[in-house]
């Protein structure tokens, strides 16, 4: 199980990734992909659940645009 710090360690590594190679996905989306993970790792159906419909919605915003 990881800990908030390595939590925070990790979306600071992916903010950077993000930043550099795909600028146009929101670091709120990664952060709240991560953060989703974390809270549901005991139950990894909901987890999954959730990072869909965080991926759908920001898709639908770049449909609508």
């Amino acid at each position: 199980m990881m800990n908030s710090i390595e939590i925070e360690e990790l979306v600071r590594v992916l903010e950077d990734i993000r930043s550099s190679k795909y600028p146009d996905i929101p670091a709120e989306l990664i952060e709240k992909i991560v953060y989703a993970q974390f809270v549901k790792q005991d139950d990894r159906a909901q987890a999954r659940k959730e990072t869909k419909n965080l991926v759908d919605d920001f898709m639908k915003t770049i449909v609508d645009a």
